[in-house]
């Protein structure tokens, strides 16, 4: 088989879209498994993220259901600054303390993606 200009080009382009594609796909069903578990789990305990996660639902009754709040902390991520590569929860969480988008929970300054993270995380129960 011959290569010419045309079909490499064609075979390149190809190329450069399955590497953009294949990680944007593959990534999804990781990026919902990071929603899901929130980090303050690991520093407070399930019951007291749930505890804040229940209270952050009764004070915001729209986002008292698992698809609103994963459809909130969704259209949040890809709010990002690169097409096609939603940010992480880090960079979200991150990116609420420094634009002030903080919630006050039982005590707790929490950014507005942790919130969700522990209401979704108390729904699921």
């Amino acid at each position: 088989m011959q290569l010419d200009r045309r079909r490499f080009l064609q075979v390149s382009a190809l190329g450069v879209a399955a590497a953009i594609v294949y990680p944007a796909c593959e990534g999804s069903a990781r990026r919902a498994a990071e929603v899901d578990k929130p980090h303050l789990l690991d520093m407070l305990g399930a019951d007291r993220v749930r505890a804040i996660g229940k209270r952050y639902v009764a004070s915001t009754p729209n986002e008292n259901t698992a698809d609103a709040l994963r459809a909130a902390i969704s259209k949040s991520r890809n709010q990002s600054r690169v097409p096609l590569m939603p940010r992480s929860i880090d960079d979200q969480v991150r990116e609420d303390f420094i634009n002030g988008n903080t919630v006050l929970v039982d005590g707790w300054v929490l950014s507005v993606t942790e919130a969700r993270q522990a209401a979704l995380f108390a729904l699921s129960a």
